[in-house]
């Protein structure tokens, strides 16, 4: 049965039409039917009905179509109902015009991967020992290959390997490197030292104690960076870093030196670039900053912050605090900062390339001394920082500057760089050596018996150029007066700028301030003018002198 609805709207439709509305229907008809071939043209985009055949090879096998010239590649592919993936290789590429009969290669890429254990071939390293007889060898280490996972990735097109890459690599245990230690003929005379020097040659740590004649392998990995290097107040306790093969800078380490059975252990703390040391009379505790690693230069981004962790003697963390929080306050603050701890560790200066300052350990506060002219012309992927030292008493620190300081008139002069003097008590900031260079590292001496005290100090030769110039060691009164030279006394000779160490000594004519010279330790005692070369390996990058 039909209702009466559909009558109803059949006479309602009659009704439009009879109303002269058919030729209004018809121009509307005609219209859309216009708008529908122009939308066609426009996907044809020629606006030709010409057809091109398309042969696609793929696999081994030939596909043969037809498609409207004008078609792009990737519609020629469509109409023909051929599948790829978005790694294929497709020759023209997709977004190719056709216009004529035209072949289209389709190269299947696949990819593998594949995890497999492999070893880590041991180094050999040599060390000359003027304590053996010339011509004997010894074996110190013996060495032994490390193992390492690695996952190759395999690239294949159309089922013929075409490359492999190692994609990822996760050390397993470390290689131990062979050391061979020869006797070659004494150059130089033993000599007494008090103390301790550590240094690092060819990425090893050695230890001298004593005497310059006798050194020990302490840390035999060969990857240590130099970015850290300290040793604890009693003499036991080494914190040292270590390059890493994963995404991190660097790792932090510790070593018993005394313990000769002792293994290094890892802190778990990376990315330490600027800062990290054992507080001064306290067994293993310890203070550092860290950086976030990137990609762009530096490859590193500052994070400024100061840490505290105190360790058992297995490494296990018993306590951890932040006393600065992370910031990028200052100019050029993605370089970072750079801290001096005092000799009872409850104070550190710190230095960054805009200001100086002193924080107080124990309750966070932090202080600006000074405000510092930021050296602008470095090319973006370093910042200078100027070197501070305490004063041998700790009342003031010494400092490079650059241009003008607070408290001064001093007009500002892009290449000019001088060594300043800060009040710790008033914050009152002096100039005491000018034109000294953009490395000059003032280096305090201790306080000596007869309360005297002095500044060791790099000096540029060409004080224009002193990015780039020659420098010689220097040593001044702390109030800047009776300057001379150190080292080299030949004055076509020179030092790669560094800061000096003092030896911990209180007597000012037996002090020596260590150096190194053409990749050796030397020692130069400031008063008497005598030197002695200590190292013969020419491979040393770092020392320290407890």
């Amino acid at each position: 049965m039909i209702s009466g609805g559909f009558f109803s709207k059949q006479k309602q439709i009659l009704r439009f039409f009879q109303g002269g509305n058919l030729l209004l229907f018809f121009s509307f008809l005609l219209i859309f039917s216009a708008n529908a071939c122009q939308t066609v043209d426009l996907l044809n985009r020629t606006g030709s009905t010409e057809k091109i055949t398309v042969n696609v090879e793929k696999g081994g096998n030939l596909l043969t179509g037809t498609c409207a010239a004008g078609s792009t590649v990737e519609q020629a592919l469509q109409e023909l109902k051929v599948k790829y993936q978005p790694e294929d290789i497709i020759t023209p590429v997709l977004s190719t015009v056709l216009s004529e009969d035209t072949t289209v290669k389709i190269t299947s890429v696949t990819f593998e991967e594949e995890q497999k254990e492999q070893p880590i071939p041991f180094k050999s390293l040599t060390v000359q020992n003027e304590s053996i007889p010339e011509g004997e060898t010894y074996i110190i280490q013996a060495g032994q290959n490390g193992s390492e996972k690695i996952t190759i990735k395999s690239t294949y097109e159309d089922g013929v390997l075409v490359s492999q890459v190692t994609s990822e690599r996760n050390v397993i245990r470390d290689a131990v490197p062979e050391i061979l230690m020869y006797g070659v003929k004494a150059e130089h005379a033993p000599i007494q030292i008090p103390g301790k020097i550590v240094y690092i040659s060819n990425g090893s740590a050695w230890l001298l104690e004593n005497t310059t004649g006798n050194r020990i392998p302490i840390v035999t990995s060969g990857d240590l960076d130099g970015r850290v290097l300290d040793l604890s107040s009693d003499g036991e306790w080494l914190l040292y870093s270590r390059k890493t093969q994963n995404d991190a800078i660097n790792s932090l380490w510790m070593l018993h030196i005394t313990d000769w059975n002792a293994k290094p252990i890892d802190l778990r703390i990376s990315n330490v670039i600027h800062f990290a040391a054992w507080l001064p009379g306290e067994a293993r505790r310890l203070l550092y900053s860290t950086v976030t690693p990137q990609e762009s230069a530096p490859g590193w981004k500052a994070n400024n912050d100061l840490l505290f962790r105190l360790v058992s003697d297995t490494g296990m963390l018993m306590e951890d605090e932040t006393i600065i929080q992370a910031n990028d306050e200052g100019p050029y603050s993605w370089w970072g900062t750079e801290f001096y701890l005092s000799k009872d560790g409850r104070t550190l200066l710190y230095a960054t390339p805009s200001s100086i300052g002193k924080i107080d350990r124990l309750t966070g506060e932090k202080k600006e001394l000074t405000k510092i002219q930021p050296y602008e012309k470095t090319r973006s992927d370093w910042a200078w920082i100027p070197g501070v030292t305490w004063s041998s008493d700790e009342t003031a620190a010494f400092f490079a500057f650059h241009g003008e300081i607070e408290g001064t008139t001093k007009s500002y002069d892009p290449t000019d760089f001088n060594i300043g003097k800060i009040n710790l008590t008033d914050g009152q900031a002096a100039e005491i050596k000018s034109g000294t260079g953009l490395f000059s590292q003032p280096a305090a001496s201790p306080l000596f018996e007869d309360g005297s005290s002095y500044i060791a100090y790099m000096q540029t030769i060409s004080p224009l150029q002193s990015e780039s110039s020659r420098y010689r060691i220097m040593l001044m009164d702390s109030d800047g007066g009776n300057a001379k030279a150190v080292f080299p006394l030949d004055e076509e000779d020179y030092v790669t700028p560094q800061r000096v160490i003092w030896s911990p000594t209180t007597v000012a004519n037996q002090s020596w301030i260590a150096i190194i010279y053409k990749s050796n330790i030397w020692l130069v005692n400031p008063f008497t003018g005598i030197y002695n070369q200590i190292t013969i390996d020419q491979s040393v990058t770092k020392m320290i002198w407890k």
